[in-house]
Protein backbone atom coordinates (compact mmCIF):
# COMPACT_ATOMS: atom_id res chain seq x y z
CA UNK A 1 0.00 0.00 0.00
CA UNK A 2 2.80 2.44 0.92
CA UNK A 3 4.61 1.75 -2.38
CA UNK A 4 1.41 2.36 -4.35
CA UNK A 5 0.71 5.58 -2.46
CA UNK A 6 4.27 6.76 -3.19
CA UNK A 7 3.88 5.96 -6.90
CA UNK A 8 0.57 7.83 -7.11
CA UNK A 9 2.19 10.84 -5.43
CA UNK A 10 4.62 11.02 -8.40
CA UNK A 11 1.80 11.14 -10.96
CA UNK A 12 1.35 14.78 -12.09
CA UNK A 13 -2.46 14.58 -11.96
CA UNK A 14 -2.29 13.66 -8.26
CA UNK A 15 0.51 16.08 -7.37
CA UNK A 16 -1.77 18.29 -5.26
CA UNK A 17 -3.56 15.40 -3.52
CA UNK A 18 -3.29 15.19 0.26
CA UNK A 19 -1.87 12.13 2.03
CA UNK A 20 -5.36 11.00 3.00
CA UNK A 21 -6.58 11.37 -0.59
CA UNK A 22 -3.60 9.34 -1.82
CA UNK A 23 -4.44 6.74 0.83
CA UNK A 24 -7.98 6.55 -0.57
CA UNK A 25 -6.76 6.21 -4.15
CA UNK A 26 -4.33 3.47 -3.15
CA UNK A 27 -7.06 1.63 -1.24
CA UNK A 28 -9.34 1.64 -4.29
CA UNK A 29 -6.68 0.67 -6.81
CA UNK A 30 -5.66 -2.68 -8.27
CA UNK A 31 -3.09 -3.74 -10.86
CA UNK A 32 -3.31 -4.98 -14.42
CA UNK A 33 -0.72 -6.40 -16.83
CA UNK A 34 -0.85 -6.18 -20.63
CA UNK A 35 1.20 -7.97 -23.27
CA UNK A 36 2.45 -6.14 -26.36
CA UNK A 37 -0.41 -5.74 -28.84
CA UNK A 38 -3.12 -6.43 -26.25
CA UNK A 39 -6.04 -3.98 -26.06
CA UNK A 40 -6.71 -2.29 -22.75
CA UNK A 41 -10.10 -0.91 -23.84
CA UNK A 42 -11.95 -0.58 -27.13
CA UNK A 43 -13.90 2.31 -28.59
CA UNK A 44 -17.53 2.23 -27.43
CA UNK A 45 -16.97 0.17 -24.26
CA UNK A 46 -18.19 1.49 -20.87
CA UNK A 47 -15.88 3.96 -19.12
CA UNK A 48 -15.77 2.11 -15.82
CA UNK A 49 -12.07 2.41 -14.96
CA UNK A 50 -9.35 5.05 -14.77
CA UNK A 51 -5.85 3.81 -15.61
CA UNK A 52 -2.40 5.02 -14.57
CA UNK A 53 0.59 3.70 -16.51
CA UNK A 54 3.36 2.27 -14.31
CA UNK A 55 5.53 0.67 -17.02
CA UNK A 56 5.40 0.45 -20.80
CA UNK A 57 3.87 2.54 -23.56
CA UNK A 58 0.39 2.42 -25.06
CA UNK A 59 -1.22 4.04 -28.08
CA UNK A 60 -4.64 5.65 -28.16
CA UNK A 61 -6.35 5.54 -31.56
CA UNK A 62 -9.65 5.64 -33.40
CA UNK A 63 -10.54 3.47 -36.39
CA UNK A 64 -12.74 3.75 -39.45
CA UNK A 65 -15.13 1.20 -40.95
CA UNK A 66 -12.48 0.62 -43.65
CA UNK A 67 -9.92 -0.49 -41.08
CA UNK A 68 -7.93 2.76 -41.10
CA UNK A 69 -6.38 4.03 -37.87
CA UNK A 70 -5.66 7.52 -36.60
CA UNK A 71 -3.42 7.60 -33.55
CA UNK A 72 -4.46 10.26 -31.03
CA UNK A 73 -1.74 9.88 -28.42
CA UNK A 74 1.12 7.83 -27.05
CA UNK A 75 1.13 7.40 -23.27
CA UNK A 76 3.82 6.18 -20.91
CA UNK A 77 4.73 5.87 -17.22
CA UNK A 78 3.02 8.37 -14.94
CA UNK A 79 0.30 9.25 -17.44
CA UNK A 80 -3.42 8.77 -16.83
CA UNK A 81 -5.74 7.11 -19.38
CA UNK A 82 -9.54 7.22 -19.59
CA UNK A 83 -10.09 10.50 -17.77
CA UNK A 84 -12.74 11.90 -20.12
CA UNK A 85 -15.00 8.86 -19.85
CA UNK A 86 -14.62 8.53 -16.10
CA UNK A 87 -15.59 12.20 -15.63
CA UNK A 88 -18.58 12.37 -18.01
CA UNK A 89 -19.70 8.72 -17.90
CA UNK A 90 -19.87 8.35 -21.68
CA UNK A 91 -18.47 5.28 -23.50
CA UNK A 92 -14.82 5.11 -24.52
CA UNK A 93 -13.97 7.47 -27.39
CA UNK A 94 -10.95 5.46 -28.55
CA UNK A 95 -9.17 2.12 -28.43
CA UNK A 96 -6.05 1.77 -26.28
CA UNK A 97 -3.45 -0.87 -27.12
CA UNK A 98 -0.09 -1.77 -25.58
CA UNK A 99 2.93 -1.01 -27.79
CA UNK A 100 5.03 -3.11 -25.41
CA UNK A 101 4.45 -5.12 -22.25
CA UNK A 102 2.81 -2.75 -19.79
CA UNK A 103 1.79 -2.54 -16.15
CA UNK A 104 -1.05 -0.29 -14.98
CA UNK A 105 -2.89 0.78 -11.86
CA UNK A 106 -6.69 0.73 -12.20
CA UNK A 107 -9.20 2.82 -10.20
CA UNK A 108 -12.95 2.25 -10.49
CA UNK A 109 -14.88 5.19 -11.92
CA UNK A 110 -17.31 5.43 -9.01
CA UNK A 111 -14.46 5.51 -6.48
CA UNK A 112 -12.64 8.23 -8.39
CA UNK A 113 -15.82 10.29 -8.83
CA UNK A 114 -16.58 10.08 -5.09
CA UNK A 115 -13.12 11.43 -4.33
CA UNK A 116 -13.56 14.24 -6.88
CA UNK A 117 -16.77 15.36 -5.13
CA UNK A 118 -14.93 15.70 -1.83
CA UNK A 119 -11.63 17.19 -3.05
CA UNK A 120 -11.50 20.69 -4.50
CA UNK A 121 -7.77 20.34 -5.20
CA UNK A 122 -8.14 17.13 -7.18
CA UNK A 123 -11.16 18.52 -9.06
CA UNK A 124 -9.09 21.54 -10.13
CA UNK A 125 -6.22 19.30 -11.21
CA UNK A 126 -8.60 17.20 -13.33
CA UNK A 127 -10.08 20.34 -14.93
CA UNK A 128 -6.58 21.59 -15.79
CA UNK A 129 -5.62 18.21 -17.26
CA UNK A 130 -8.75 18.08 -19.41
CA UNK A 131 -8.14 21.63 -20.64
CA UNK A 132 -4.56 20.70 -21.58
CA UNK A 133 -5.76 17.66 -23.52
CA UNK A 134 -8.34 19.70 -25.43
CA UNK A 135 -5.65 22.23 -26.37
CA UNK A 136 -3.37 19.39 -27.48
CA UNK A 137 -6.06 17.83 -29.68
CA UNK A 138 -6.85 21.26 -31.15
CA UNK A 139 -3.19 21.75 -32.00
CA UNK A 140 -3.01 18.31 -33.64
CA UNK A 141 -6.12 19.06 -35.70
CA UNK A 142 -4.58 22.34 -36.85
CA UNK A 143 -1.39 20.52 -37.86
CA UNK A 144 -3.41 18.13 -40.05
CA UNK A 145 -4.92 21.10 -41.87
CA UNK A 146 -2.02 23.56 -42.04
CA UNK A 147 1.15 21.42 -42.14
CA UNK A 148 2.16 19.09 -44.95
CA UNK A 149 3.25 15.54 -44.11
CA UNK A 150 7.05 16.17 -44.08
CA UNK A 151 6.66 18.94 -41.52
CA UNK A 152 4.21 16.95 -39.41
CA UNK A 153 6.77 14.14 -39.44
CA UNK A 154 9.52 16.53 -38.37
CA UNK A 155 7.36 17.83 -35.54
CA UNK A 156 6.71 14.29 -34.30
CA UNK A 157 10.40 13.35 -34.51
CA UNK A 158 11.52 16.41 -32.58
CA UNK A 159 8.82 16.15 -29.92
CA UNK A 160 8.97 12.40 -29.30
CA UNK A 161 12.44 11.10 -30.14
CA UNK A 162 15.15 10.78 -27.49
CA UNK A 163 18.75 9.52 -27.66
CA UNK A 164 17.49 5.98 -28.23
CA UNK A 165 15.16 7.00 -31.03
CA UNK A 166 11.45 7.23 -31.59
CA UNK A 167 10.70 3.60 -30.71
CA UNK A 168 7.87 3.30 -33.24
CA UNK A 169 7.48 1.30 -36.42
CA UNK A 170 6.79 3.18 -39.63
CA UNK A 171 3.21 1.89 -39.55
CA UNK A 172 2.77 3.30 -36.04
CA UNK A 173 4.28 6.63 -37.17
CA UNK A 174 1.83 6.69 -40.09
CA UNK A 175 -1.07 6.02 -37.71
CA UNK A 176 0.13 8.85 -35.49
CA UNK A 177 0.23 11.28 -38.41
CA UNK A 178 -2.92 10.14 -40.21
CA UNK A 179 -0.88 9.25 -43.30
CA UNK A 180 -0.05 6.27 -45.50
CA UNK A 181 2.94 4.16 -44.49
CA UNK A 182 4.45 4.47 -47.98
CA UNK A 183 4.39 8.28 -47.71
CA UNK A 184 6.04 8.17 -44.28
CA UNK A 185 8.70 5.78 -45.60
CA UNK A 186 9.42 8.05 -48.56
CA UNK A 187 9.93 11.09 -46.34
CA UNK A 188 12.02 9.21 -43.76
CA UNK A 189 14.23 7.85 -46.53
CA UNK A 190 14.72 11.41 -47.80
CA UNK A 191 15.68 12.56 -44.30
CA UNK A 192 18.10 9.64 -43.98
CA UNK A 193 19.82 10.48 -47.29
CA UNK A 194 20.41 13.98 -45.93
CA UNK A 195 21.93 12.59 -42.74
CA UNK A 196 19.17 13.89 -40.49
CA UNK A 197 17.86 10.53 -39.22
CA UNK A 198 18.86 6.89 -39.04
CA UNK A 199 16.21 4.29 -39.85
CA UNK A 200 16.59 1.08 -37.85
CA UNK A 201 14.50 -1.99 -37.08
CA UNK A 202 11.22 -0.70 -35.65
CA UNK A 203 12.90 2.59 -34.77
CA UNK A 204 13.97 5.96 -36.11
CA UNK A 205 16.80 7.91 -34.46
CA UNK A 206 17.36 11.64 -34.94
CA UNK A 207 20.95 12.51 -35.90
CA UNK A 208 20.64 16.24 -36.65
CA UNK A 209 17.93 18.02 -34.65
CA UNK A 210 19.01 21.47 -35.84
CA UNK A 211 18.62 20.52 -39.51
CA UNK A 212 15.21 18.99 -38.88
CA UNK A 213 14.09 22.05 -36.92
CA UNK A 214 15.26 24.36 -39.72
CA UNK A 215 13.41 22.28 -42.31
CA UNK A 216 10.28 22.25 -40.17
CA UNK A 217 10.43 26.01 -39.68
CA UNK A 218 10.80 25.86 -35.89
Amino acid sequence: MADLQHFLSTVPLFGAATDSELDSLAAYAFGRLLKRGQALVREGQPSDLLFVVVEGRLKVFVGSDRGEHLSLALVGPGEVIGLFGVVDGHPRMATIEALEDARLVCIRAEDFQALLHSSAGLSLAVAEELAFRIRDVTGSAADLVFLDLPRRLVKLLLATSDKDGLGLTQTEIADQLGAARTSVNRNLSSFQRRGWVEIGHKNVRVLDRDALAAFGGS
